[in-house]
């Protein structure tokens, strides 16, 4: 894939997040796939694909009306795409989790490999697990 091909399939990752189409967000990632969470929650860190599928299911039930990721600006340069993206959603705790995202992909051979989120760990915390980070 050139870097065309990879920028738009970021976007449509980000979008699929978004619009809760985890099938498709099941099938962009490798198998052995890399995914790395900024902060010291306790989602963030080193996980694999497992993590990702978890993260659908976890959407779902935290999110029930829903969450929105959208994609604001993409850069690409070959395999590496970057992605500023803004989510938006009622959690079930009734607190609005708003936060913004820098995500940046290596996509190779049609695939996500890796995938590094840094966002407002504050925030995340906070609407998440109730604390601040």
């Amino acid at each position: 894939m050139d870097t065309q091909e990879n920028r738009a399939l970021a976007n449509k990752v980000v979008q699929a997040i978004g619009a809760g189409d985890w099938t498709f967000v099941e099938e962009a990632f490798a198998e052995d796939a890399k995914v790395w969470v900024a902060g010291s929650m306790p989602i963030s860190g080193d996980h694999g694909k497992a993590f990702v599928l978890a993260s659908g299911g976890r959407t779902k039930a935290f999110f029930p009306e829903g969450m929105s990721l959208t994609p604001k600006a993409l850069t690409a340069e070959g395999e590496r795409v970057a992605v500023e993206a803004v989510s938006l959603g009622k959690h079930v705790s009734g607190k609005i989790y708003n936060n913004h995202f820098h995500i940046l992909m290596v996509i190779r051979d049609g695939k996500v490999r890796e995938w590094k989120e840094y966002m407002d760990t504050m925030h995340a915390n906070d609407v998440f697990f109730g604390g601040p980070d």
